[in-house]
């Protein structure tokens, strides 16, 4: 958030963070129009992601397949410029596309090029538009529910005094975010960035009356399994107590997904998200300009106007 700005839409202002950040840890990569130019594409493709596959020119479709063509070019323009300079030694970035270049699997092959650009294009989007939404809803909520936020204040507070004046936080500062996780957890399980993905049917499938043939596809969906009253109890409270100790049934609460196809960005959402947190709770209060703001999936959960909210220094005693 802006420091000396009292007012804020907060998707916006988090998506141009989240953006830019992950174009930094994954590529190194910081120049602003080189950036502006993949953020524009990324938000095309986005629309598109989980729409109808109709290859046909005006529909989304369409649109988020051409961004995605034009993001692998871009990505391949940067893989191969980023080759040169580790073989002739003058690469110093120790970041994703690094390690994806130089790392070998257990039979010693490595990812081709185009591999690597999918690979990135995956986790750009795992890593930016999700964290951006899950940022949001979170500042939304604990907006919504002062009682919630004092308990996260005071967590993030306590592991704010423990450092030295101006040190970062380190893994095991994020290890100790119990209380903010759980709340962050319940921010997605009522509102998960993604709704929901495809899968295909491997074998003939027989499920409460119905068969689905091999090769159809099933679309999975992660908020009504969240508002499902046989999975948790008063499904529309907020009520972060839900995930202490062993928390909710496997395959209940499934904003990253499950199983071996689990989201690759979950870990990294996890500290985005919480860094996020510590850093903007420590400093300010906000009130939600627009209270009750409702939320559209296009196609991910976003507030209609972006949450603008009205920030409040703290003044400790």
């Amino acid at each position: 958030m802006h420091e000396g700005k009292k007012e804020v839409k907060v998707f916006q202002t988090v998506k141009l963070y989240a953006f830019e950040l992950a174009c930094r840890l994954f590529l190194s990569l910081e120049e602003p129009n080189h950036i502006a130019k993949l953020a524009s594409l990324f938000n095309i493709f986005l629309k598109g992601v989980i729409s109808l596959p109709i290859e046909f020119p005006g529909t989304r479709f369409y649109r988020a397949k051409r961004a995605a063509e034009a993001i692998i070019t871009e990505l391949m323009k940067i893989i191969n410029v980023r080759k040169m300079e580790l073989q002739e030694g003058n690469a110093f970035s120790h970041d994703l596309l690094s390690h994806l270049l130089t790392s070998s699997n257990e039979s010693g092959a490595y990812l081709t090029e185009k591999e690597i650009a999918n690979n990135i294009l995956l986790l750009l989007f795992g890593g930016h538009d999700t964290s951006t939404v899950s940022i949001t809803l979170l500042v939304k909520s604990l907006g919504e529910h002062p009682e919630v936020y004092d308990k996260v204040l005071k967590e993030q507070l306590e592991i704010s005094k423990a450092k030295e004046v101006g040190e970062l936080l380190k893994w095991g500062d994020i290890q100790k975010m119990k209380c903010s996780w759980n709340v962050v957890s319940e921010v997605i399980r009522v509102n998960p960035p993604i709704t929901g993905a495809f899968r295909e049917a491997l074998v003939d499938i027989d499920y409460a009356g119905y068969t689905i043939p091999k090769g159809w596809k099933i679309y999975w969906n992660a908020a009504s399994t969240h508002r499902d009253n046989a999975n948790f109890k008063n499904v529309t409270l907020f009520d972060p107590s839900r995930f202490e100790g062993s928390g909710p049934t496997p395959y209940t609460y499934v904003p990253f997904g499950g199983g071996p196809r689990m989201c690759l960005g979950k870990e990294f959402s996890r500290m985005e998200v919480l860094t996020f947190l510590h850093n903007i709770i420590i400093n300010f209060k906000w009130n939600l300009l627009i209270p009750n703001e409702k939320i559209e999936y296009d196609p991910m959960a976003t507030p209609v106007k972006g949450l603008p909210i009205r920030l409040h220094p703290h003044v400790f005693e």
